[in-house]
């Protein structure tokens, strides 16, 4: 088949951007010709056999969802120009036969954030609502990949969406994420440590992501300064991604018992190695549409706690680890995580032995076997 996926903006990264290129790439293997449309490609190409990237002309709407408007009458115009056999969409596009929906539904966290005379005023939120209505509507023919529950519950609460055109797929956690034969990983392990200068009798407690506000840093943070001063004392805390803000620098200084357990580290393409050394994530998010590292790390064997909005907090759940329910409470998270720490090698084998059983690299194959199908049709 001849498929299109259109993506506004790659860089490095990115969780959705990390999918666009499996899918595109899942596509390739299998002899497909795969056209990627973007607006920009940050960081290096991919060079892949029957895989094409190509760039709309330049768009220079004000707002986002201008510019979004834009990209989808561009990639309308190169649909029309080009006999696809089946159509992609990353972002909120109509028409395309498949749309991956990678985030909740806006409409149902719009809702829950501001009074409905705002949304019903303001152009930015109508504009917005309009692009997700424009894929949901039952009006539309759009199928779409859903990777949590909570999201197909949303949509449908929020757009009456047909249940048939949901496609859930399982979690999509790269291959070069999962862990390395044991020797090799102990030594990842021990290395990493010695890195960050946390000792061996010492615990430490990790969190990825691009927006450390979204992924509850500060909530994290205030856990780790809320420990009994003897958990607290051996507690280091690791936060891989985005440079942390002035805020959370802020915090941390206004917390002079934290200054010296804190490590933030840059953004990393692979964070093996410090799911190796942690031993336990601490993942307090305020949104989160799946959390794919959290997979990540089980399938490292590294117990996690995270909140009840993570898409993929039924895995946490199923191998045996905390969940923090909604609404949040800072007193439950730090419970949690003291509870936790003094009983990680039962909650560690717990982790290990639910991850064994557990494929979560399977969403790129689940995606082309789906829209294969749907050719055949």
């Amino acid at each position: 088949m001849r498929l299109l996926i259109s993506l506004y903006k790659y860089f490095p990264y990115g969780g959705l951007q990390k999918d666009t290129l499996r899918f595109a790439r899942e596509a390739a293997q299998r002899g497909h010709q795969v056209d990627l449309l973007t607006t920009d490609w940050q960081g290096e190409r991919p060079t892949d056999t029957n895989l094409t990237i190509h760039f709309t002309p330049s768009i220079r709407a004000w707002t986002n969802t201008a510019r979004m408007d834009d990209f989808a009458k561009h990639v309308e115009k190169f649909r029309r120009q080009h006999a696809f056999d089946v159509t992609l969409a990353m972002n909120r596009i109509p028409g395309a036969d498949f749309y991956f929906a990678a985030d909740s539904c806006l409409k149902h966290y719009l809702r829950q954030k501001h009074w409905p005379v705002t949304l019903a005023l303001l152009p930015r939120y109508k504009a917005i609502l309009r692009q997700e209505k424009a894929v949901f509507s039952p009006l539309a023919k759009t199928r779409i990949f859903t990777i949590s529950d909570a999201q197909v519950h949303e949509f449908q609460e929020e757009y009456s969406t047909q249940p048939e055109r949901f496609c859930p797929l399982p979690p999509g956690m790269d291959e070069a994420c999962l862990p390395p034969p044991p020797e090799q990983a102990a030594k990842l392990r021990k290395d990493a440590r010695k890195k960050l200068g946390v000792k061996d009798d010492e615990f430490l407690l990790l969190l990825v992501g691009t927006s450390f506000f979204r992924k509850g840093a500060d909530r994290a943070l205030a856990t780790l300064g809320a420990l009994p001063s003897e958990l607290r004392r051996r507690t280091h805390f690791a936060m891989v991604g985005n440079n942390p803000s002035e805020k959370l620098y802020s915090f941390v200084k206004n917390l002079p018992v934290l200054s010296n357990f804190v490590h933030p580290v840059p953004p990393q393409e692979h964070v093996t190695e410090y799911l190796l050394a942690a031993d336990l994530m601490v993942h307090p998010a305020r949104e989160e549409g799946t959390g794919t590292v959290l997979v990540e790390a089980l399938s490292c064997g590294l117990p996690v706690i995270c909140t009840e909005v993570c898409g993929f907090s039924p895995y946490v759940a199923a191998a045996g680890c905390p969940v923090i329910p909604e609404p949040f409470s800072q007193g439950v998270l730090t419970s949690a995580v003291a509870a936790a720490l003094v009983s990680l090698p039962e909650l560690r084998e717990r982790t290990a032995t639910y991850a064994a059983s557990q494929d979560f690299c399977a969403r790129s194959r689940s995606a082309i076997d789906a829209m294969e199908r749907f050719l055949r049709q």
